[in-house]
């Protein structure tokens, strides 16, 4: 299997809205395009997307508009899922803040981050052949752990992370 992993903000990887800032519509509209380059350029078998189940994501379009439509993946634990496993409390209450942007970013990982990969890299797996290339979408802090954890055997894994280059979190 081979996995490109590309970095991304939460708040950019949703549909564009009316209410956009001008700056989150171009960021928006940088992800677009980058995605649409992938798309171009690879076959994917699938998308995975670490998202909110709830919204319409910009890679969720396109894997729809695709021609045949590009299975779509949703790898986001639920609440239940987190309570089940043990760590919807801590992650409720993990450091963070507000950026100046307005938008809630993580101050530091957590432990129980671990769990959240482990079931990203879990959903992958269980849903892609060997011979598969896919997409992935993941919030920057998870992208590295993610990617270590898939450096198995008979996996290529390359990370795409020219959309948020900067890390924002500790370690």
């Amino acid at each position: 299997m081979r996995a490109l992993i590309i970095s991304i903000d939460h708040f950019l990887q949703l549909v564009e809205s009316s209410s956009d800032s001008k700056t989150r519509r171009e960021r928006k509209t940088a992800l677009r395009e980058l995605l649409l380059t992938k798309l171009r350029d690879h076959r994917f078998s699938a998308i995975f997307e670490e998202s909110d189940p709830r919204e319409l994501t910009i890679a969720q379009e396109l894997a729809n508009e695709q021609n045949p439509k590009i299975p779509w993946h949703n790898i986001m634990m639920s609440l239940d899922e987190r309570r089940t496993a043990g760590i919807f409390d801590a992650l409720k209450n993990r450091p963070s803040r507000l950026s100046p942007d307005m938008t809630y970013e993580i101050e530091k990982r957590i432990p129980e981050d671990e769990v959240r990969e482990d079931y990203f890299v879990d959903q992958i797996l269980t849903n892609a052949g060997e011979d598969d290339e896919v997409l992935v979408l993941l919030g920057d802090m998870h992208v590295a752990p993610v990617a270590r954890k898939l450096n198995l055997p008979g996996l290529t894994v390359e990370i795409d992370n020219r959309l948020v280059p900067d890390q924002r979190w500790e370690e």
